[in-house]
């Protein structure tokens, strides 16, 4: 699985839905991967803050009702963006996943901070300055459908 809430988060929601205890993440962070950073952060591959890098917060917008059986994305209500004042990922290498993080602090990279994942659909290499990524509203979406 490419894209989706990673382990532990995934955990505190069922902990809230089945139980009434524990509480979200409610600022969450992006950052960029040049590998899948799977369902525990362990393959996070994240840039340094060489080039001027960091993780941006994340604003998401009220999930709509959705028809039964049907997912109702977490869509992100305010664009994403980051931009290169040096290189991110070297030469050819892509960035192939947006990781979503309880911290902007880039040495938290333990699973206690990671929230999940998503596939970026066309990776791109960030291997200059000036060169922006950017992802859309409602570019960023997480999901749930009943089994």
């Amino acid at each position: 699985m490419a894209t989706g809430w990673g382990r532990r988060y995934r955990q505190k929601m069922q902990q809230w839905a089945v139980l009434g205890t524990g509480s979200a993440d409610t600022t969450m962070f992006a950052g960029l991967s040049t590998a899948n950073p799977a369902d525990d952060a362990s393959a996070n591959a994240e840039p340094t803050s060489a080039g001027s890098y960091a993780r941006p917060g994340i604003t998401w917008a009220t999930p709509a009702s959705g028809a039964n059986d049907a997912t109702v994305p977490a869509l992100n209500s305010a664009s994403i963006s980051w931009t290169s004042s040096a290189a991110f990922s070297t030469g050819a290498t892509s960035l192939t996943h947006v990781s979503l993080w309880n911290s902007a602090t880039l040495s938290n990279v333990a699973e206690s901070f990671y929230d999940g994942r998503a596939a970026i659909a066309v990776p791109q290499a960030v291997n200059a300055s000036g060169i922006t990524l950017t992802i859309a509203i409602s570019g960023l979406s997480m999901g749930f459908i009943s089994a």
